[in-house]
């Protein structure tokens, strides 16, 4: 039974210290509001960037995609509207730092675009 109990904390304590080493944050702790916020923003940008990809694919092959590139252009300004709007309020740091990467990414993206 003590070994069975041992097994348990060491695979337990594997878990929770991988997790960590991952993320960052022990598995028990939720995200706070604003991290999830700046995640969801993150998620949007991601989309839109796979839709603007798949609309220069579409374009490669000589298909007109001018439909397809407005809705990734309109949510990447919507996105970069709404990180503007949320950065000035944003308390913990993990949101800061999210928030920070997210408007980096989204500049680099902006002058690929170009």
């Amino acid at each position: 039974m003590k070994r069975i109990l041992t097994v348990f904390l060491v695979v337990a304590g594997l878990f929770t210290g991988g997790y960590y080493f991952l993320t960052g944050r022990l598995p028990w702790v939720a995200l706070s509001e604003e991290e999830q916020q700046v995640i969801a923003l993150g998620e949007q940008f991601q989309r839109a960037r796979q839709q603007w990809q798949e609309a220069g694919r579409t374009q490669a092959l000589g298909v007109d995609a001018s439909t397809q590139v407005e809705t990734p252009l309109a949510t990447l300004e919507r996105v970069d509207r709404e990180l503007e709007e949320l950065a000035p309020h944003l308390k913990s740091t993990e949101a800061k730092n999210r928030a920070t990467i997210l408007r980096r990414d989204l500049a680099v993206f902006k002058s690929e675009m170009r």
